[in-house]
């Protein structure tokens, strides 16, 4: 009897090393692939030929918000007020043929009246064609016809034609983004839970990669939640933050230290750099 008995008490024994083992194991093996996932880099999509064009292509445009553009705030790139975030009346809002789901939110076009399209432009629009420089902030619905469109603020719309014109054709190209001072990083959610404006971007404009690294972590690969809205599930607090921005045309820039170890929720913090 008290030799099966601790035959008994080895079984249990060993059993319990073994699940002890396998529990060891599948800690480790989960570990790895979250050490993998954090560290790995991202895929980072290619931006459309339709919004990296450099010469002149095609589009209609039209004006939303009213005479002081007061009501183009809110909008689907998460800026809100795009006069408090420094935007002004110099935005538009574009198709999603161009904006492509809020990618391209914060990329920059030069924007000029098809004057010589018909005689309907020649009364319209403004003769020279005198250009603008507008920001992707918001989304528009497409052209009549399915065309790219534009739907700029009413200020920036009469520097190119008259109001009564309603609806013109246009042309369009990417511009390069002159922003004052540093990239902006506005920090929400919760010590586990890290949500991200990003604005003021130089450069191309148009965030499409970030990380996050805290000064005790690696790098910590971000998703964009929605707008330039970007996401971390990771506590980072009382550490400084560093970001890793990667912009539509491919260039990547690393903003050390922005957020000093004391940053709080709700709060802006600015790079002293930019992308240009």
């Amino acid at each position: 009897m008290q030799s099966k008995q601790l035959r008994v008490s080895c079984d249990q024994g060993m059993m319990r090393s073994l699940q002890t083992r396998i529990l060891e194991l599948l800690v480790a093996c989960v570990t790895g692939i979250v050490l993998h996932l954090h560290n790995a880099e991202a895929y980072i999509p290619t931006e459309s030929p339709v919004v990296s064009r450099t010469t002149f292509g095609d589009a209609t445009a039209t004006f939303y918000g009213g005479s002081d553009a007061s009501g183009t705030q809110g909008g689907s790139c998460g800026y809100q007020n795009p006069f408090a975030l420094g935007y002004g009346v110099k935005t538009a809002a574009l198709s999603n043929s161009l904006l492509a789901n809020n990618m391209n939110c914060g990329a920059c076009f030069e924007v000029k009246c098809k004057y010589y399209a018909s005689a309907y432009t020649k009364k319209w629009c403004y003769p020279n064609s005198p250009t603008i420089i507008v920001t992707a902030t918001n989304q528009s619905p497409p052209g009549l016809n399915g065309e790219h469109h534009f739907d700029l603020t009413e200020p920036m719309f009469m520097k190119i034609a008259n109001r009564i014109g309603g609806r013109i054709p246009i042309q369009y190209r990417r511009v390069r983004c002159y922003k004052p001072g540093g990239i902006k990083f506005t920090l929400t959610g919760n010590p586990f839970f890290n949500l991200v404006l990003v604005y003021n971007v130089g450069g191309a404009g148009n965030v499409y990669g970030m990380a996050i690294k805290g000064s005790r972590t690696d790098f910590y690969t971000m998703s964009r939640n929605w707008g330039q809205y970007w996401q971390a599930f990771v506590k980072l607090t009382g550490q400084s933050l560093t970001f890793r921005v990667t912009l539509g045309n491919g260039k990547t820039t690393t903003f050390w230290n922005v957020a000093p170890a004391n940053w709080q929720f709700g709060q802006t913090y600015a790079a002293t750099y930019n992308f240009y």
